[in-house]
Formats: structure tokens, C-alpha cells, sequence
């Protein structure tokens, strides 16, 4: 079974290096010039993309190495510099001197998810929820672009794992060592890259604490080798922004520890910087300040709202600011993400008794949120939200494949088969 797996995962790495090229031939050839410029990034879905790629390949220029360490660039542009000087000699500074790292991140992603679903569920599931992922168009193909979406969505997907696993299992001190060395990493890469959302990582780890002691208290007694993981990554997630700069573009002033203190100042503050979006035709309720603690509050539903259904129904069809293409794709993914919703919905009952399933609905519920209180922008959200559709994804997999299973009997006897072995 494992090599089926790996079949399998060979198989989309295969379709991802596939996609990066066609992308890259249909850019450096302009047969979309106003959708993919010379180096195939996305000059619509991806235009930040453009600046990272400059950033990088100054960096890969650099004199030396004491040039590359201080010369101001965003965590991931270094990252993405070093395999513009390993192969972009070859390549160019483009997407496709960029693929190894974009192809990594891919199928660290897939990976996460697998063994998330097989963890809270089972194998099925996990096996369907990596590949409905893998296969999703908008997140496809973003992952094959110099944007710093691909290094975090693992980043914040290895960080759930581990929290999950913290959960779930009572650790021995060899695995207490392998989580506390991937949770503290995954929780420092993470500041790095995606600073601005850093107070999903405080809610998660903090959900994680409650419901840890939970298990203590009600079920398991002490579990030294858990506790000892779980505060060696507190201890990250209060101490790295204290000590390391969320790196950002020359000229754009980095996220500091300081800024992490006050939650109406922070969410006035970022809504601020979305409203200043240059597509401001997919701006939802743009014209929305909060002064005091009352009115976030109030806005909650609305909140929930734009965080699960934006962009609505009447925006599908509606020219923005870079065409149609892109809004009728969105309007499409978000369709299917309402069915999703409707499955579950189906997991949250039929699961009710699992733990695990509630602590991954609650990360993605209280991400949701967080992005509908400052996220004014609709690409922006979409983009941004990625990471918590794909948990409810998850979710929803689990209705489907049991579906499938009683059914379809000769699917659950396979599926029983490939749990043996």
C-alpha cells in the first residue's frame, strides 16, 4: 500500500512539473500576455509574484554571501533565491528554476493532508481529501508561482498535524523529539513567511492547550512527552516574534512583536492596507471601520459570512479589475465549496464524538473568521483561505468516502484491505 501511495504522489508531482511548464511556454512565448508575463508568473491571480521575482533573482545576484544576508528581501524570496542560483543558470530566474522549491511544497502539502485525514479519520479519506486538493484548478495553479502561499500553507499544515498528533497519541520520548523539532520549525517558518496571520497560530496552539489538559484531566493522566512538546512550541510562538523580524519588500514596513498587541488596533490596521488593493472592483464592505471592540463584535455574522461565501453569487458573473476568466473561476470553486459546506455540515454530526474533527473545524471556522474581519479584498481572500478550505475539505471527505463505502461494497472491502496492510 505504501508504494500505491507513493505511485500516486509521484503521479502529482508529475502533473505539477507538467502545468509549470505549459505555464512557463505559454509566458515566455506572450500567448497570454496579459495573463503570464515573459517568466510565467501571473500578471492577474499572482501579481505579487512579480516583485518576489525580482527580489529573488537580485538576491541570486548578490556578491557574496555577506551581500545576501544584508540586502532586505521576505523569507521566502531568499528561499526562492538559492534555487535561482542553482538552476536559474540554466533556467533563468523564472517558475521553472523555482519548481523544485514550488514542487516540495506541493507535495509537503499532500502529504500534510494524507496523513491529517488518516490521522482523524482514516486512509480513505486522507487518500481522497490529498487528491481533491491536489487537482483543485485556482490552488494548482498558484502553487507554481513565486508567492509566498506554498511555503506556508505547508508550513501551517505541518503545525496542525503536530498539534493533532499531540491530541491524539501518547508520545514516546523519540517521537516527543521528532514534534518538538517539526513544531517549533513549522511555527518559526511560519512567522517568517506569513507574519500577518499569526493569531491563527496563537488560537490553534491555544485550542490545543485547552484540549490537552481536557485529556489529561478526563481521560489519560499525565502525558509527559505531549506536555513537554506542546510547551516547547508555546514557548516558540511567544518568543520568535519577540526575537526574529516577519520579513517583508524593501519599502513595506515589517510586522513586529509590538504590532501583535491589540486586536482592534490590528484589525483596523490590515483592513486599512486590503482597502488600498488596486482591484478595489472586488472590495466587499471596503467603506467598514471598526473604533471599538462593540462593533467587531456586531460584525461577527457578517464576518462568517464574507470568511466561508465570498466572493457572493452576484460577483461570479461580474467583470474586476483583471477580466472575467478569473471571476467566473472563483464564482465556480466557491459554488463547489457551498456543496462542500452541505457535507460538513453531514462530518460535524455523523463525527460528533471526535475530537480531532472538532479541533480541525474549529481552526478552520475561527480562520474564516479572522479573514472576514479584515480581508476587504475578494482575490485576496481567496487566496488567503486556502489553507482552512482545505482542512474543511477534509471534513467534507469523510462524509463522501463513507457514502462511497456503504454503497459501493467492493469499495469498502478494498478500503478494508488497504487498512490491513
Amino acid at each position: 500500500m505504501k508504494h500505491v501511495r507513493l505511485k500516486y504522489l509521484v503521479l502529482a508531482g508529475v502533473v505539477h512539473v507538467a502545468l509549470t511548464v505549459a505555464i512557463f511556454a505559454i509566458g515566455h512565448f506572450q500567448l497570454l500576455p496579459n495573463t503570464f508575463d515573459q517568466n510565467g508568473t501571473g500578471l492577474t491571480f499572482a501579481i505579487d509574484g512579480v516583485s518576489y521575482q525580482k527580489v529573488a533573482s537580485t538576491l541570486a545576484d548578490a556578491n557574496g554571501i555577506a551581500d545576501w544576508l544584508n540586502s532586505k528581501a521576505p523569507f521566502h524570496c531568499r528561499v526562492y533565491s538559492l534555487s535561482f542560483a542553482t538552476f536559474g543558470r540554466l533556467l533563468g530566474h523564472n517558475i521553472l528554476a523555482a519548481e523544485p522549491l514550488n514542487l516540495l511544497f506541493y507535495l509537503a502539502i499532500l502529504s500534510c493532508i494524507y496523513f491529517l485525514g488518516r490521522e482523524v479519520f482514516d486512509d480513505r479519506t486522507g487518500f481522497i481529501a490529498a487528491t481533491i486538493v491536489a487537482l483543485w484548478p485556482s490552488f494548482l495553479l498558484h502553487s507554481t508561482q513565486l508567492i509566498r502561499d506554498p511555503m506556508s500553507i505547508a508550513c501551517f499544515l505541518t503545525l496542525v498535524l503536530v498539534l493533532t498528533l499531540l491530541l491524539s497519541r501518547q508520545l514516546t520520548w523519540r517521537g516527543s523529539i521528532a514534534l518538538s523539532v517539526s513544531g517549533v520549525l513549522s511555527v518559526t517558518l511560519f512567522w517568517l513567511v506569513r507574519g500577518n496571520m499569526w493569531n491563527v497560530v496563537i488560537a490553534a496552539v491555544g485550542l490545543t492547550f485547552l484540549l490537552l489538559i481536557f485529556r489529561i484531566v478526563r481521560r489519560d493522566g499525565l502525558m509527559i512527552g505531549n506536555t513537554i512538546v506542546l510547551v516547547l512550541i508555546i514557548a516558540a510562538v511567544l518568543l520568535v516574534p519577540s526575537r526574529i523580524e516577519s520579513t517583508s519588500l524593501p519599502g513595506v514596513r515589517p510586522i513586529r512583536a509590538d504590532q501583535l498587541n491589540g486586536v482592534l488596533k490590528q484589525i483596523g490596521q490590515r483592513r486599512a492596507g486590503f482597502r488600498s488593493y488596486t482591484s478595489q472592483a472586488s472590495n466587499i464592505d471596503g467603506d467598514v471601520q471598526f473604533h471599538t471592540s462593540g462593533e467587531i463584535v456586531r460584525y461577527i455574522p457578517r464576518a462568517l459570512e464574507i470568511g466561508f461565501f465570498a466572493p457572493f453569487p452576484k460577483m461570479w458573473f461580474e467583470a474586476g479589475s483583471f477580466g472575467r476568466a478569473g471571476r467566473l473561476l472563483s464564482g465556480a470553486e466557491t459554488l463547489a465549496m457551498y456543496f462542500v459546506y452541505l457535507a460538513v455540515a453531514f462530518c460535524l454530526w455523523q463525527e460528533r464524538r471526535n475530537l480531532k474533527m472538532w479541533f480541525m473545524f474549529s481552526i478552520a471556522a475561527v480562520g474564516l473568521l479572522a479573514l472576514g474581519l479584515v480581508v476587504v479584498n475578494a482575490g485576496a481572500l481567496f487566496r488567503l483561505r486556502y489553507v482552512f478550505w482545505i482542512l474543511l475539505i477534509m471534513l467534507a471527505t469523510k462524509t463522501l468516502a463513507t457514502d462511497n463505502a456503504e454503497k459501493n461494497p467492493d469499495f469498502r472491502s478494498v478500503s478494508s484491505v488497504a487498512n490491513i496492510t
